[in-house]
């Protein structure tokens, strides 16, 4: 016996489609996360993608990162760029110097559909060393989710780190490298197992005061021995760090170097800006960002070819 009266008896019909319920009801599919390894090797498949514009421009003037991770391992780079059309000379370099560093062939690499990517120099380039172009359907980040999880990590650890010492938001690059460089380190894929076993000895926090030998050439007997400066990142090609001069106001690479973790750089050389308020996104994009306690990240497994 029905509860309302007067309405009339409705038999159910297998398989009917309600467009209107479909009109003002429909969301997007859902997309199940892998759970196992779809690649053989390092360097068979590589996803990328572009992040930014920043919300102000780094300390060497750039814009845009450009994030390469390996789907196997999940090894990744990063590039910083003025202009996104850099993309593709990055690209092609690393291609290259994988395929002459490694014994098995790269299968394919991809991308969204991005002007950086979807252009004829990406296509004549694939098509000369027989490489595929995956590109993810327009508007589903969900199918590139490999770098677009990456990109979240990079800059939540990015975000982090120039919070904790209150570091200005023009050294965004810097802070994004050396989370790349931290998590090609420590963390490897869960499902591998196993890692080469790098050592970490030689990381320092990022933005933390440090002193920079100052070169003995023409030094007065009672002048300074060295420089104050802020920690920045690993120098990519050697044991080296990249430090912040204060005095100078210019990066430079040395391996002389001693550090003072716990002091934060807080001198009016080092002074903040607006943009440089505790929590303030990095990039344009970013949407309903909020401080982050360093504990809080959620940082991926990784596995660092041998």
């Amino acid at each position: 016996m029905g509860l309302i009266r007067g309405l009339p008896k409705l038999r159910a019909e297998k398989d009917l489609v309600c467009h209107p319920r479909r009109h003002g009801k429909m969301v997007a599919a859902s997309h199940i996360p892998v759970s196992q390894v779809m690649t053989s090797y390092p360097g068979e498949l590589l996803h990328m993608d572009t992040v930014g514009p920043a919300r102000v421009a780094s300390v060497s003037g750039t814009w845009y990162v450009l994030v390469v991770v390996d789907d196997f391992s999940r090894f990744s780079w990063v590039l910083f760029m003025e202009f996104k059309d850099e993309a593709f000379g990055f690209v092609r370099d690393l291609v290259l110097r994988l395929r002459n560093e490694s014994h098995k062939a790269m299968r394919a690499i991809h991308s969204d559909n991005g002007g950086e990517f979807r252009n004829s120099r990406f296509e004549n380039f694939c098509r000369d060393i027989g490489l595929e172009h995956q590109f993810s359907s327009p508007y589903t980040p969900p199918q590139n989710g490999v770098v677009e999880r990456k990109n979240r990590t990079l800059v939540e650890m990015a975000r982090t780190m120039l919070d904790e010492h209150r570091t200005p938001r023009r050294f965004w690059a810097e802070a994004v490298n050396t989370a790349c460089y931290i998590a090609n380190r420590i963390f490897l894929r869960a499902f591998l197992g196993k890692t080469s076993q790098p050592s970490v000895k030689h990381l320092r926090a990022f933005g933390c005061r440090c002193f920079v030998l100052k070169k003995a050439g023409h030094l007065d007997k009672f002048e300074s021995r060295c420089l104050d400066g802020i920690f920045l990142r690993y120098a990519s090609s050697s044991r080296v760090f990249r430090v912040w001069i204060l005095e100078a106001k210019q990066v430079v690479e040395t391996c002389e170097v001693s550090f003072d973790e716990t002091m934060p750089c807080t001198t009016p050389a080092f002074e903040l800006s607006g943009d440089d308020e505790e929590g303030t996104p990095i990039f344009e994009d970013e949407e309903g960002v909020e401080p982050l306690h360093r504990l809080q990240l959620l940082l991926p497994p990784r596995y660092e070819p041998g």
